[in-house]
């Protein structure tokens, strides 16, 4: 089993919040210091995302002092607008402006967050739980496939997944599980976003191979999300990507492998006409069985239960977006 912060909900957004508010009067900070102190400067259009969303705090978070890297003071309250009255904030407060850019910046600049650098923790993390996945069939044949996927309606992520029976195919359950995601998008960090919620929706009983909407090995430190779910639940699992994050694809058709520093870690499934997927080892499975079953449920560009999942979730997105 793995360490505990990777099976429970890490609340980033909160960290977010909570380094917003140290920046005092009189000072400024950007998107790109906040993710720097957070521990990867990656998280900077997160950050963005999150300071703009309408989250309930238990303290007040001065998003007026947080201007661009060159800066330019830019909005206040969206895209657009605003201006003003971030500038007639900032000089109230002490800030000196001039032409909608902070004079002297470097100087009124914060950069001295008292907040634990989570994200290069998680990172290590990923890198150390990397010794624990399993590339070996630990089954005879497995009697089910599962896909699993999220859709997002603001801040709720509402996951799902569709369950199919290997020999005729046919769908055997369906389970939906939504709530707050606490962990904005940030890319090789998807794993603690979605984890979260998709193991509720996981009732293992050592019949099934989970696909997961996301990669495997394929990742910038070979621990993707199909690979945190797999080693933190200890179950099959299989990434079953839309784009290539890692490797070189060696060769065309609808099946080539992905090479990295000379070593198949993946294979591209590309039908004709359809989209491609790059499917990549999670945990407990072996690449080859891994591509064998996804080239069997490719029945319309995509493995069938992912695609199924990837429907489910998405309409009851869009239901709760007009409720």
């Amino acid at each position: 089993m793995c360490a505990s912060v990777t099976c429970n909900d890490v609340d980033l957004n909160h960290l977010i919040f909570e380094a917003a508010a140290q920046i005092p009067k009189g000072m400024v900070s950007t998107y790109g210091d906040i993710a720097k102190a957070l521990g990867d400067v990656k998280a900077s259009r997160a950050v963005g995302t999150v300071l703009a969303s309408n989250f309930s705090r238990p303290f007040t978070v001065p998003c007026h002092r947080i201007v661009y890297g060159d800066g330019r003071t830019g909005w206040y309250a969206g895209h657009g607008k605003g201006a003003e009255k971030k500038i007639s904030l900032l000089r109230s407060e002490g800030v000196k402006i001039a032409d909608g850019q902070v004079e002297d910046f470097e100087r009124a600049r914060f950069k001295a967050f008292k907040i634990a650098p989570i994200l290069k923790e998680l990172a290590e993390e990923q890198q150390r739980l990397r010794g624990l996945i399993s590339d070996e069939d630990d089954f005879s044949r497995p009697e089910f496939i599962a896909g699993l996927d999220v859709a997002y309606q603001g801040a709720v992520g509402h996951a799902s997944l569709v369950k199919m029976r290997l020999d005729d195919l046919k769908v055997v359950e369906e389970r939906d599980f939504s709530a707050e995601a606490r962990f904005p998008y940030i890319p090789s960090y998807l794993g603690y976003r979605e984890l979260p919620l998709l193991r509720h929706l996981i009732d293992d009983d050592g019949t099934t191979v989970y696909l997961i909407d996301g990669q495997g090995r394929l990742h910038p430190r070979g621990f993707g999300i199909a690979c945190q779910v797999g080693v933190c639940l200890d179950i099959p699992t299989v990434g079953a990507a839309k784009s290539l994050l890692q490797g070189k694809v060696e060769g065309e058709g609808s099946r080539a492998p992905v090479s990295l520093n000379g070593r198949s870690i993946g294979w591209q499934l590309h039908p004709k006409g359809r989209t491609k997927t790059y499917v990549s080892v999670g945990n407990r499975i072996s690449l080859e069985t891994a591509v064998d079953i996804c080239e069997r449920l490719m029945i319309k560009g995509v493995p069938e239960p992912l695609r199924l999942a990837h429907i489910r979730c998405g309409e009851i997105a869009r239901k709760e977006n007009r409720s």
